[in-house]
């Protein structure tokens, strides 16, 4: 299975969100973490163009 930018990207997102609001929150954090990541995926969308914004 290949992942695309945006995911890797995303999922790394949620893990980093993830760890510093356990580090306040405790478990919590956690469960915070994987939404973080569907909205890194979302936020990253942009990696997985391969042309640049400047030549369209």
């Amino acid at each position: 299975m290949k992942l695309k930018k945006s995911q890797v990207a995303g999922i790394l997102f949620g893990v980093a969100m993830g760890i510093s609001f356990s580090l306040m929150l405790g478990t919590v954090g956690y469960v915070l973490g994987a939404s973080f990541a569907l909205l890194g995926m979302e936020m990253f969308k942009g990696l997985d163009d391969d042309k640049p914004d400047d030549e369209k």
